[in-house]
């Protein structure tokens, strides 16, 4: 079981939930009664877009930022191989850019924007609305 943070989306639906290691984002937000707006659950739509920050990586120094490797791959962050639709969608909306797209894909960690219909729990996280 990992934390899930659930932050900013109105009164009553701040909290912290756990969740298993491979459930679906929206899934556990609506088995907690957080509400994440949704059109179609398909990741084509981008309704359902959050911010998500890996919580409880520490980097092996005493420092509190990540050691980004100079080609790109932080090694303090999960692997997590996102779809080409999701990746799309985003782009598409604004919410990354396709050189960041493009990242997430050759790298297989997540963008900081993520679609909750299509995000796979890996570990911790924090969550809160897209704006």
């Amino acid at each position: 079981m990992v934390n899930v943070i659930f932050c900013g989306f109105g009164e009553g639906m701040d909290k912290r939930v756990f969740a298993k290691q491979g459930d679906l984002l929206l899934r556990v937000a609506v088995n907690n009664g957080v509400v994440i707006p949704t059109e179609c659950k398909d990741g084509m739509c981008g309704s359902c877009a959050v911010r998500v920050e890996e919580i409880g990586t520490a980097p092996d120094s005493d420092d509190t930022q990540s050691k980004i490797d100079p080609d790109g791959w932080d090694k303090n962050k999960y692997t997590t191989y996102m779809e080409d639709k999701e990746l799309n969608t985003l782009v598409e909306m604004g919410a990354i850019s396709k050189l960041e797209a493009e990242s997430a894909q050759q790298y297989a960690q997540q963008t900081p924007v993520r679609l909750a219909c299509q995000c796979i729990i890996k570990g911790p996280l924090l969550v809160k609305p897209f704006e």
